[in-house]
């Protein structure tokens, strides 16, 4: 199974997007996929379902980090790893028109009505898997894959 198909059927198992994404690509980067799945538990929603920055957008840009991120401070380490974050940015955004939850299911789950629309209409099981390989199909240019 490819990456991308693992990631989409790890969402589809009941984990968060950030967690599809981070569980998947970050072993392969030396992060245990146990703790990747700890450290992005609250990442799903856009952030806690507060409906901001979408967690397959986050996963990824924490799978950059472990890609490219620096341990050693340096500016030219730091503009490095942000301007791959932006890059990662601007492509998803060329697919998917914004990285924010909420602009992306058409719905602010940051709200209990949002939540319950959310819920009622299955927007995460028809919408997320979309952005989820987006980010997938994405990291894998970056990655060089």
């Amino acid at each position: 199974m490819s990456k991308v198909d693992s990631v989409i059927e790890t969402f589809k198992s009941g984990f968060n997007c950030c967690q599809s994404i981070i569980s998947v690509y970050g072993p392969d980067l030396g992060l245990d996929k146990d703790l990747a799945l700890l450290i992005s538990s609250g990442f799903g929603g856009g952030l806690g379902r507060s409906g901001e920055v979408c967690g397959a957008v986050t996963g990824a840009i924490m799978v950059l980090g472990l890609k490219s991120g620096y341990t050693t401070f340096s500016d030219e380490a730091k503009e490095e790893i942000y301007g791959i974050v932006r890059d990662f940015i601007a492509r998803y955004k060329r697919k998917n028109n914004s990285i924010l939850c909420r602009d992306l299911l058409g719905v602010d789950m940051g709200t209990p009505e949002g939540r319950k629309l959310v819920h009622e209409k299955g927007l995460t099981a028809t919408l997320c898997p979309k952005f989820i390989r987006d980010s997938a199909e994405i990291l894998e240019e970056m990655l060089g894959k």
